[in-house]
């Protein structure tokens, strides 16, 4: 309390929300209270500026920090102990943990070549290092043909970064570099080293160091790191020509665009057209190979004896949460509904906007046994000498990649990577409703559809959908193709 004497005025300032009161009981003077109300106003007004100065001087800090594109930066790594991630699906070594690495020097070269050096966290561990990696290829970008449309570029750019992308450098590469130093271990049998791109918000990214154990690769090492920013924001400039502020908050804090107007015609072209028939194996018993034999155990609701039990029942999936992780304590919920019933079926020969070669799309017609509604679900840009043969029993042979607009596949060679840019792609997946508007395939629960061509019957396309972060298939359709159509 502050007490001002003028006279016979007295007054009581009392600081609780800058509030002054006057004791209405006793005489004041009015010269006396102007001077007092000009003082208080002065310092209401000075402690504003100074709070908007230390917001002004917080903010430039963390904006700095956060987007500090200095060219060589250290980035802390995190890993999980066995006990601490058993929803971990990986097939991992003996020796898991046993080599660590907590820090991680990342270093832009020149352009977008980058070299990531692993340093030893233990005298056991050897530092490891991946030189001349051109980033350009992990980035989130869309093919230019699409950028004349604003819509397809935001769904683009938004489904490319919500999709995993895992680049494999196999021991032999000239990109590896395994430092002397350690026990020797790693030097003798580092198998692989995987960098990935998370299919979360922008930045968050792995490692992941792989030995052989009876001809089996294993996972002995997995870090989680975060990118810097500010790299990453020139990068997406770089390869994109476009402003990273564009589209930074829809990349960095997973903003679902729902409801987007999609122009197909944006994409592509249609010389012909064909209905077809498109059989779903509903009672087919669900296979569970590779992958989905490993993440089964992530799978939060009974397991479908057939296809056709996905669709009878609520079904749940572990959630991928930050920093790249499984978790069954967050459920993920589907819509599966969505794609309950198979109405139709239409494959096309297209043209990409601006391009020459002729490629095929297919259109699913689907209907919800909860609401009726109408859903499409568009596979283009298909180009079918690509689409591996098999048979059914080995479908994980086939070609798998996620929903979105010249995304590239889950799991690829860092050389396929670069002999074929994913700006260069062109295969677009979409889900519309009846109106042609975007629908999160995630929240529906599908992450993309996995292909390929029957091992006996060349005029015969398998087609199956991949759940949420693959955990299991979703359905099998069988294609017949008419002779007139593209066949490889």
């Amino acid at each position: 309390m502050i007490e001002y004497r003028n006279g016979d005025f007295i007054s009581d300032i009392v600081g609780q929300a800058g509030r002054t009161l006057i004791q209405p009981s006793l005489p004041w003077s009015a010269r006396g209270l102007s001077i007092h109300v000009h003082h208080v106003k002065k310092r209401t007004a000075f402690a504003a500026l100074a709070c908007l100065a230390i917001l002004i001087i917080v903010g430039t800090a963390w904006f700095t920090d956060r987007y500090d594109d200095r060219p060589q930066q250290v980035v802390l790594l995190t890993a999980f102990a066995k006990d601490t991630y058993p929803e971990n699906p990986e097939n991992t070594s003996q020796v898991f943990g046993a080599y660590p690495h907590r820090r991680l020097i990342i270093q832009r070269t020149e352009g977008t070549r980058f070299r990531f050096l692993l340093e030893p966290a233990t005298p056991q561990a050897a530092a490891i290092e991946l030189t001349d990696v051109d980033l350009a290829h992990f980035v989130a970008a869309v093919p230019p043909w699409v950028k004349s449309d604003l819509d397809l570029t935001k769904i683009g750019m938004i489904d490319r970064e919500w999709n995993r992308q895992q680049v494999r450098f196999a021991r032999t590469s000239t990109h590896i570099d395994v430092r002397e130093g350690g026990d020797g271990f790693e030097q003798r049998a580092l198998s692989r080293v995987d960098l990935a791109r998370n299919c979360l918000n922008a930045g968050l990214w792995e490692l992941l160091l792989f030995t052989t154990k009876d001809g089996e690769e294993r996972v002995y090492e997995h870090l989680w790191f975060t990118f810097p920013l500010g790299l990453y924001k020139n990068l997406f400039e770089q390869v994109n020509a476009l402003s990273y502020w564009s589209y930074w908050w829809s990349l960095e804090h997973w903003v679902d665009p729902s409801g987007t107007p999609i122009h197909v015609d944006g994409l592509r072209t249609i010389e012909r057209e064909w209905p077809i028939q498109a059989t779903a194996r509903w009672d087919e018993p669900v296979p569970a190979k590779g992958e989905q034999a490993l993440k089964r155990k992530n799978i939060l609701t009974p397991f479908a004896a057939t296809y056709r039990d996905w669709y009878n029942q609520p079904v749940r999936f572990a959630s991928f949460i930050p920093p790249g992780r499984y978790s069954r304590a967050h459920p993920r919920e589907t819509e599966l509904h969505y794609l309950a019933e198979l109405t139709g079926a239409i494959v096309r020969q297209v043209k990409l906007i601006g391009g020459s070669e002729s490629l095929f799309e297919i259109e699913l017609v689907f209907r919800s046994n909860k609401t009726g509604e109408a859903t499409r679900l568009i596979l283009g840009g298909l180009d079918g000498a690509a689409i591996p043969v098999a048979s059914p029993e080995h479908y994980d042979r086939g070609w798998q990649v996620p929903l979105g607009i010249g995304n590239p596949s889950f799991f690829e060679s860092y050389e396929t990577v670069t002999a074929n840019p994913p700006t260069e792609r062109t295969f677009y997946g979409l889900h519309l409703d009846a109106q042609d508007r975007w629908l999160d395939h995630h929240a529906i629960g599908v992450d993309g559809p996995l292909l390929h061509w029957d091992v006996d019957d060349p005029t015969l396309l398998h087609l199956y959908l991949l759940s949420y972060e693959r955990h299991a298939l979703l359905n099998h359709f069988v294609i017949l193709l008419p002779s007139e159509a593209y066949a490889p």
